[in-house]
């Protein structure tokens, strides 16, 4: 019973573009919501270590969110930017590592 439940969750029932529609219009406002509210970098101290890394750690997963986003809408609004984001998670990513952040989410 949990396996097929698994598969129908994981599948959408033919004809229904215009649901993938509205569900692509409704992540890209809740990634818009989200933007709006990320944390910025420049304003974290880097004397402040974890404040720094749970900025970095917060855009790292917003650009993550917004790359799975866009490959799942490529109609979307974020598609034009999504390369940039894509070189923000990465560039974020090493100055995780160079930080020696710990991952906390």
């Amino acid at each position: 019973m949990k396996l097929l439940l698994v598969l129908a969750w994981g599948t959408a029932p033919a004809g229904s573009a215009a649901g993938a529609a509205m569900d692509c219009k409704a992540e890209e406002a809740v990634l818009m919501k989200d933007e709006s509210e990320l944390p910025r970098l420049e304003v974290a101290s880097p004397a402040d270590r974890p404040i720094t890394c749970i900025t970095l750690e917060t855009i790292i997963a917003f650009a993550g969110r917004l790359k799975t986003h866009v490959a799942h809408c490529p109609a979307s609004g974020y598609a034009p930017t999504a390369a940039d984001w894509e070189k923000t998670r990465v560039d974020h990513a090493a100055r995780f590592i160079q930080n020696r952040c710990k991952r906390t989410f």
